[in-house]
């Protein structure tokens, strides 16, 4: 009998913004900077929010 996989484990920096309460879909990866992937289109004041947790961010919208 196998065992099950183990869950992978969330993104701290993920889990971070989304207790901030911005609406944040995912975080990749662009050239070694963090990419703040938005569900929908952020406010200047999500944004500058975002950037002071990850300094040096980029957003996708």
């Amino acid at each position: 009998m196998r065992k099950p996989k183990p869950a992978p484990k969330p993104d701290d920096r993920l889990v971070t913004l989304r207790a901030q309460g911005l609406d944040v879909a995912g975080i990749g990866d662009r050239d070694g900077t963090p990419l703040i992937q938005w569900q929908r289109p952020p406010t200047e004041a999500e944004r500058a929010q975002a950037n002071l947790i990850l300094p040096g961010a980029l957003h996708d919208a």
